[in-house]
């Protein structure tokens, strides 16, 4: 069986990517991320199959009953948006005990039965699976499970659409401003995100958000053709086991689903002129690369790169009014943190990088 691998660039559409391929027969996924990279730490040295699986079951008890699921709203599926999934963990003990045994006790071989032995218990073929998809979405967690043989999926979008995204989704979601560590953690990944995975030296698929809406049927295509797989129709819908996915709760709004008129929004009043010029000349190459239109700004010096982005400004008074010192603190850090990134990065040209 193939491993295949799937990190987020920010809000960039990995959760819809997974939906699509989730329920596949050949496909065998977990309906959710699956930290994997910590779950290895807590049974590196246990030996017992038992404890292993009652493990998993602890720290991943949505998978079992997707209601405790709020946050990717698996408590909300269906056409009616009132439906949910539930997996009987003894059915899936039983079935991980069994596959787990007869394999050499080792970081691929766990992952494997542990995939199998879900797929086995809702009731699904796991002896056709072709392809295990591991939905790790942070790239630096990707690091841990280096030694194995796997290649990745890696979603993108219009770095200004992403930026804008996610700061007004989790600002949204959490009821306040963001933090600057937060802030940085997705700016970071959005210009440099890609650039680390290239450097794991595994081969990388990149799925634009935008083609995953309106080019929805040549992404299918390239997936089955690439990957030999059946072209099933569950294939053209977002669904976890097969019931209807709505998106999940930082967009506040229900999605449905692939949107062939999908149109990237991006707030311009998050950005100054200066933020937008510079954000479009570090990432010229990778904008060049994946086809994404430049919007026409005004030469600068180069020393505005050392001015304050306005989503800098906008963390700084949100500190300050609330008198939060760490905060303050942190926005000053991160503004450093920014422009050290900015005037360091350089994109990292690699030929194991595709775009499906």
């Amino acid at each position: 069986m193939k491993l295949f691998v799937l990190i987020t660039g920010g809000r960039t559409g990995s959760g819809l990517f997974h939906s699509i391929l989730d329920g596949h027969s050949e496909i065998c996924s977990l309906p959710g991320e699956f930290f994997f990279d910590d779950f290895i730490n807590k049974v590196k040295n246990e030996k017992s199959l038992l404890k292993i699986a009652k493990i998993f079951y602890k720290d991943n008890k949505y998978l079992f009953n997707s209601k405790l699921e709020k946050f990717d709203r698996l408590g909300e599926l269906g056409e009616k948006r009132n439906e949910c999934f539930k997996i009987n963990y003894l059915k899936f003990q039983k079935y991980f005990t069994k596959i787990y045994e007869k394999k050499k006790k080792n970081k691929i071989n766990l992952l494997t039965s542990i995939h199998l032995a879900y797929s086995a218990a809702n009731n699904e073929n796991y002896r056709k699976k072709k392809i295990i998809l591991l939905h790790l979405h942070h790239i630096e967690r990707v690091d841990s499970i280096s030694d194995l043989n796997f290649e990745i999926f890696y979603t993108i979008r219009d770095p200004l659409a992403n930026i804008s995204a996610f700061f007004l989704n989790w600002s949204n979601y959490k009821r306040k401003i963001i933090d600057p560590v937060s802030h940085y953690f997705n700016l970071n990944r959005t210009v440099n995100g890609l650039n680390r995975m290239i450097k794991s030296n595994k081969k990388i698929y990149v799925i634009k958000l935008e083609d995953l809406h309106k080019k929805n049927k040549i992404i299918v295509d390239k997936v089955c053709k690439i990957f030999n797989l059946k072209k099933e129709k569950i294939l053209f819908k977002s669904t976890f086991l097969k019931k209807k996915w709505w998106g999940d709760r930082a967009t506040k709004k229900y999605l449905n689903g692939v949107n062939k008129n999908f149109k990237n929004k991006i707030n311009f009043d998050l950005f100054f002129e200066r933020d937008i010029y510079f954000i479009q000349k570090v990432l010229s190459t990778y904008i060049a690369k994946f086809g994404y239109k430049k919007i026409y700004c005004k030469k600068k010096s180069f020393l505005a790169i050392f001015m304050p982005m306005k989503l800098e400004v906008i963390m700084f008074k949100d500190n300050l009014i609330r008198f939060n010192l760490l905060g303050l603190i942190r926005s000053f850090k991160y503004y450093l943190k920014r422009i050290f990134l900015f005037i360091n990065f350089d994109f990292t040209k690699s030929k194991l990088v595709r775009k499906l």
